[in-house]
């Protein structure tokens, strides 16, 4: 009777143990998996600045290019400079 016994509170350690270990590697794949989505959110936020960004560097460079363009004609009529 007390060797059953025995063989009982030792199943019943590894099993907690094995629980333990298990719960473990649930909470890190769900960790792993926020993680991961979190980074491709970002991934596209970053993507989008940059487009934003190369939008906005193509608008300046064309008001800078009528900006130069109003400026030389407005010095060839003979204003000032």
């Amino acid at each position: 009777m007390t060797d059953s016994k025995t063989k009982r509170i030792e199943w019943s350690g590894w099993a907690g143990v094995l629980l333990t270990a298990l719960s473990a590697l649930v909470a890190i794949t769900i960790q792993w998996g926020v993680v991961t989505t979190k980074l491709d959110n970002l991934e596209k936020r970053l993507d989008e600045m940059i487009f934003e960004t190369r939008s906005l560097r193509t608008e300046y460079q064309a008001v800078e290019r009528r900006l130069a363009h109003l400026e030389g004609q407005h010095q060839g009529k003979g204003g000032n400079p």
